[in-house]
């Protein structure tokens, strides 16, 4: 038995603007896709590599901060 949705299934469906209004009002919210949102308001919020830098100093200072924090106890079984 297959499972998962059949080939050339799409669940979405074109309507116009014009037949949308005759069932839902203006102040209706609608779901959609933000990626189709922002890609029609013409905005770009791909993330870009000076966005995402990290400091040196506040990436030492973060590992200091767990070392001090781990207890742990070495054992040497070479010895036995």
């Amino acid at each position: 038995m297959k499972r998962g949705r059949p080939k050339g299934y799409n669940p979405y469906t074109e309507i116009s603007y014009e037949e949308l209004s005759d069932w839902v009002g203006r102040k209706t919210k609608v779901p959609v896709s933000k990626k189709w949102l922002q890609s029609l308001m013409g905005e770009d919020n791909s993330p870009q590599k000076e966005d995402i830098s990290l400091d040196n100093d506040s990436e030492a200072t973060y590992s200091k901060d767990i070392d001090s924090k781990i207890e742990y106890t070495l054992t040497n079984f070479n010895n036995e």
